[in-house]
């Protein structure tokens, strides 16, 4: 029943049997008692809990001159809120659930309305974070760009046509390698660099930008990206990708970390959406995306989720890419990437992310913003984890949904 496969495995629950269920559906009261026990089993599971609290917390409506609202961290142009709202949408479509569905439409809608209205004023958040919107200076200040993308195509806005104007203003001016795959100036004279996590910032919006102008350029240019990133910083022999890579020392930089390779794979799982199964490249990100599940799965720990630094087991469990490696895989399930024996390892994954979220329905064990280093140090005190960052919100959204799909396809 699909209460059932909502309901979290950590907390206890009396389920109703089959004879009982007979017998309530004898009766309209039974009834009655049977949709109140489905519904509020289904309103006490984190994953309902969490998704709710970011309906009530993201600010919603049409602002007008008299009435300027106060837009929340879940409102601001933040690469984090582009998972959340895929999360949302995620969760929609497996559940039904119509504030779900109507999430992201109300939200970007909000923010093309604040921008028009007031400008690149948000001030919620991170000290700039509101300027990233018409004046981003890096790769991954490309905040929602994939969906204005998405959502003009269905509806036309013109302050989504100025977004998008903005990000490829800022791809056109980045710097590249001799290939052409844009890359970073890391500063401070180390030269420029290939950070793995630019690539969930550039991938999904040109996968969009293709269907949009009904271009394949784009979709073959977001290909051709993430096949760089992977000869670049894939080690054949950990199985892991390194996080950077330096032009000048000709060569991969940094220490394994976790939500580094999240954004890698996440990219590549978006991708594997968009291209054809005619395409001529399909058939390489693929076997990609596989090469880099297995390796994954060799470094989970035993309760289900991944360390900090994925190769270091006395590093931190950390939530955010234990989201995003579950959902992946979970992802290649449904799509039938990947056979149904992977489904014990997204499972350990699953039940692991509900371990972490506390009595508050809130996600601890969450990296904060990181950069690349290869001082252990840096990743285990200088990046302690945080309660309910909006990097874990995303991938748990996105996992849950998956985990509830598979459920559904593997009649578990």
């Amino acid at each position: 029943m699909t209460f059932k496969m909502i309901i979290s495995s950590k907390q206890k629950r009396n389920y109703i049997n089959a004879r009982n269920v007979t017998d309530c559906l004898s009766s309209f009261g039974g009834v009655l008692l049977l949709l109140f026990v489905c519904i509020s089993s289904a309103q006490a599971d984190p994953l309902i809990k969490i998704a709710d609290d970011v309906v009530s917390q993201t600010a919603v409506g049409v602002p007008t001159a008299k009435n300027k609202p106060n837009p929340t961290r879940y409102n601001l142009w933040m690469y984090q809120n582009f998972m959340i709202m895929e999360g949302m949408d995620a969760l929609g479509e497996v559940t039904g659930n119509q504030s779900y569905k109507n999430y992201t439409k109300r939200s970007i809608d909000f923010f093309a309305a604040y921008q028009s209205k007031f400008g690149d004023s948000m001030k919620a958040g991170p000290a700039g974070t509101y300027k990233w919107y018409t004046k981003p200076r890096q790769l991954w200040q490309t905040g929602m760009v994939a969906t204005f993308a998405e959502h003009h195509k269905m509806r036309p806005n013109p302050e989504f046509v100025r977004g998008m104007k903005t990000v490829d203003d800022l791809f056109a001016n980045a710097p590249t390698f001799d290939d052409g795959v844009l890359v970073r100036d890391k500063s401070k004279g180390r030269g420029l660099g290939l950070q793995i996590d630019d690539l969930y910032m550039i991938a999904p919006y040109w996968c969009r930008k293709a269907q949009l102008l009904e271009d394949s350029k784009w979709l073959d240019r977001a290909i051709d990206e993430s096949l760089h990133y992977f000869d670049y910083l894939w080690d054949t022999e950990d199985k892991l990708m390194h996080p950077l890579w330096m032009q000048k020392r000709k060569g991969p930089y940094g220490l394994y970390w976790g939500r580094g390779n999240g954004w890698y794979i996440m990219a590549i799982t978006d991708l594997l959406t968009f291209i054809p199964q005619d395409h001529p490249k399909r058939k390489e990100v693929l076997n990609d995306y596989r090469s880099f599940i297995n390796g994954i799965i060799a470094r989970q720990g035993e309760e289900g989720l991944w360390h900090q630094i994925l190769d270091k087991s006395d590093s931190y469990q950390e939530t955010s890419c234990s989201g995003m490696f579950t959902y992946c895989i979970l992802k290649g399930i449904n799509e039938g990437w990947l056979d149904d024996s992977y489904f014990p390892a997204a499972k350990m994954g699953w039940h692991g992310l509900l371990s972490v979220v506390n009595e508050n329905n809130e996600l601890t064990g969450v990296c904060p913003p990181s950069d690349i280093s290869e001082d252990p140090n840096y990743y285990l005190i200088g990046r302690a984890p945080r309660v309910h960052d909006q990097h874990g919100i995303g991938p748990f959204l996105l996992a849950g949904a998956a985990y509830l799909q598979a459920n559904k396809k593997l009649k578990k």
